[in-house]
């Protein structure tokens, strides 16, 4: 049977680029059968208002039915992302737990020199909502999120509509996420095989919030996601939805839902829910294992400190960075980072406030070394795009390599889901130079220090 967890949740793309990090091995974050990888390419040639029409009609055939979840527990999920791991070695010094934030946790998780076990777990049902209609998309998975729910006290429950952002996708599939408020049996198994004596327990606790629904007593309904458009603009509306909407041919930008409780919660794909963090302490000092906490209030805060600890391993080494990496989203590659020497930067999304984060960090970048730089392929035309040119004003004057989507066809570059690393791969390969040393947790912690902005 095919895995669950859709292909675009961070989680599985997470932990499958630490367990090949932790193997000396590259990742490919959309492991893809070979006729798609080929059409894809095909896609690539066409220009892009053609190459976006024909991925959106694509997703059509995604998404799972309904029924396939029938009889569901949450241990399916979780012996997928465990699965990530079989074969390698142990034990490990330490293991990570919590939000997957992308290329930033990738890197911190192999810094510590262990794997990466994720809170939350996203699976793409068949049906959206072609028209923009709010409630059409709510019913497609309402009942299913809260019998879920309800049926497992450790679960909670969020079904994510961001018609902007993940507008190709949310036409014809709905996404339903699952969090874990309790540490669940197989990864506390995990930890005492797998953890060394006395190991440390790293946990990511992202602080970014969001405006949600509350549709059941473990259930909430988001609308929108993290980028330069905030919760409010999604739910009173504004012209630059108005006028997405119309251009996207959605009948509806009135995405309220007035007959449920409005609160300020986790964010769905980078918050935290309570309840795991405080279960995996007690657990730790039970069993004698190190605890250490690292909460954030920003996803960015993350990849700071991430673009610290690649700073931190190569002092230890007395080495000078070999340049800088900056990744979006999906398109990162923690391990190139490591056996080469480049600072990782990454960035959330191809959206206003991660080009405002790149301009901030950008005097931290090595003077006269190569920056690569991987714009995202996303097929969504969004009024908190980027546009190309700001990326290239934010990069003038560094010897910048792209890596990503191209000029020509960004965002909408099929091809780039394919290639986007051959590029950064090519130059590892010539400029190999692995970093040996890595981080107690304790000197991750430490290095908080440094994960501010500079005023």
């Amino acid at each position: 049977m095919s895995a669950l967890e859709s292909a675009e949740s961070s989680s599985p793309i997470v932990t499958r680029a630490v367990a090949a990090g932790l193997r000396g091995e590259y990742a490919e974050n959309y492991p893809l059968p070979a006729w798609q990888r080929a059409a894809l390419l095909v896609l690539g040639a066409l220009p892009q208002a053609a190459a976006r029409f024909a991925l959106s009609r694509f997703q059509t055939l995604s998404g799972l039915p309904p029924e396939r979840l029938d009889g569901f527990r949450i241990e399916t999920l979780i012996g997928e992302r465990l699965a990530d791991y079989d074969g390698l070695p142990g034990p490990f010094p330490a293991v990570t737990v919590g939000a997957a934030l992308g290329g930033a946790t990738a890197y911190l998780s192999l810094a510590a020199g262990g794997p990466f076990l994720p809170q939350a777990f996203v699976v793409s049902l068949k049906g959206g909502a072609p028209d923009g209609d709010v409630r059409r998309y709510l019913r497609r998975s309402l009942d299913l999120a809260r019998r879920l729910a309800a049926a497992d006290p450790r679960l909670f429950t969020i079904q994510h509509y961001d018609p902007i952002h993940d507008g190709w996708l949310t036409r014809y599939v709905n996404h339903l996420r699952f969090k874990l408020l309790d540490l669940p049996p197989a990864y506390a198994a995990f930890l005492r095989e797998r953890l060394e004596p006395g190991g440390a327990v790293i946990f990511l606790e992202g602080g970014a919030q969001w405006l949600r629904y509350r549709v059941g007593e473990r259930s909430v309904f988001q609308v929108g996601g993290w980028g330069g458009i905030p919760p409010e603009e999604f739910l009173e509306g504004s012209e630059r939805i108005r006028a997405y909407a119309r251009r996207a041919g959605l009948k509806s930008s009135d995405w309220k839902l007035d007959e449920f409780p409005l609160e300020r919660g986790p964010e769905s794909e980078w918050g935290s829910e309570p309840g795991l963090g405080e279960a995996l302490e007690a657990f730790c000092r039970a069993e004698g294992f190190r605890f250490v906490r690292i909460s954030l209030p920003h996803p960015n805060d993350f990849s700071r400190l991430a673009f610290a600890a690649a700073l931190r391993l190569l002092e230890k080494e007395g080495r000078q960075p070999a340049g800088t990496l900056i990744e979006m989203f999906s398109q990162f590659d923690a391990a190139a980072a490591l056996q080469t020497g480049l600072l990782p930067l990454w960035l959330v999304f191809n959206t206003q406030d991660s080009l405002a984060f790149l301009q901030e960090m950008r005097p931290r970048f090595p003077d006269g070394k190569p920056v690569f730089f991987s714009p995202l392929a996303t097929f969504s035309l969004t009024p908190d795009l980027v546009a190309w040119e700001d990326w290239q004003a934010a990069l003038d004057g560094l010897a910048w390599v792209n890596i990503g989507a191209r000029r020509s066809h960004y965002p909408a570059d099929a091809r780039a889901i394919v290639r986007w690393a051959a590029p950064l791969r090519d130059w590892a390969a010539r400029n190999r130079r692995p970093i040996r040393s890595r981080l107690t947790a304790e000197e991750l912690r430490e290095l908080l220090m440094f994960d501010r902005p500079q005023k």
